[in-house]
């Protein structure tokens, strides 16, 4: 049985999930994600709970006892073996009254999981359009499959991190990422060539191979 009253119950909390769109941290999902339940004022002895992902009950029952008070915080663990395909999960919990079975469920928090390595099997080299002796220069990036706002592109030089940029909004419309390599860094390196690289590391902590090199010629 359901009822049709729903108690003022708040939507689970997944404190490790991104508060902007629940994506969740690839490096996290080789354990149980945490999810934080508030304890409401309707809450009685041995009424039960469990959480349902996508409409669906999962994972152990928990019981209330009288020592749960309303305001306190209830920690149960999501099977991460459940969160094995990447998309937007709909997390909630169903209360249960154990003496009229009648079943309240909570409003929803969402969760995304992607796994995905930007750029997947092969990132282009950066393209110089322009050397000019003397002047910063500006590499710049097409694009890449996965790409995504928020990304972090790390650039390498010579086996040495140099400038990082990270993807905005207007670089998903077809607009070149561009990326400036000062002189007085490149000159630092102590070498006229200059080998330039560039890995990406996702919002989800998912981090790119290396891309093909470009090889520069710089003036001291």
């Amino acid at each position: 049985m359901t009822s049709e009253f729903q108690y003022p119950f708040a939507a689970p909390i997944v404190s490790i999930a991104d508060p902007l769109d629940g994506l969740l941290q690839t490096a996290d999902l080789a354990q149980p994600i945490p999810v934080d339940i508030v304890v409401w004022d309707a809450v009685r002895p041995g009424y039960y709970m469990q959480l349902m992902l996508n409409g669906q009950l999962v994972g152990s029952i928990y019981t209330f006892s009288d020592k749960n008070k309303p305001g306190d915080i209830v920690t149960l663990q999501l099977d991460e073996n459940l969160l094995d395909i990447d998309e937007k999960y709909d997390l909630a919990f169903q209360s249960t009254n154990p003496i009229s079975l009648l079943t309240n469920t909570s409003p929803v928090f969402y969760i995304t999981v992607d796994r995905q390595k930007p750029g997947a099997a092969l990132l282009a080299m950066m393209i110089f359009p322009t050397v000019t002796p003397g002047d910063n220069l500006t590499g710049q990036i097409a694009g890449y499959a996965g790409m995504q706002q928020g990304d972090r592109i790390q650039t390498v030089c010579n086996g040495m991190k140099g400038p990082i940029h990270t993807v905005v909004a207007e670089e998903l419309l077809h607009t070149p990422i561009k990326i400036v390599f000062e002189r007085e860094f490149l000159q630092s390196l102590g070498s006229s060539t200059v080998l330039i690289e560039y890995f990406i590391t996702d919002r989800a902590g998912n981090v790119s191979i290396m891309s093909l090199p470009v090889s520069l010629t710089i003036e001291t």
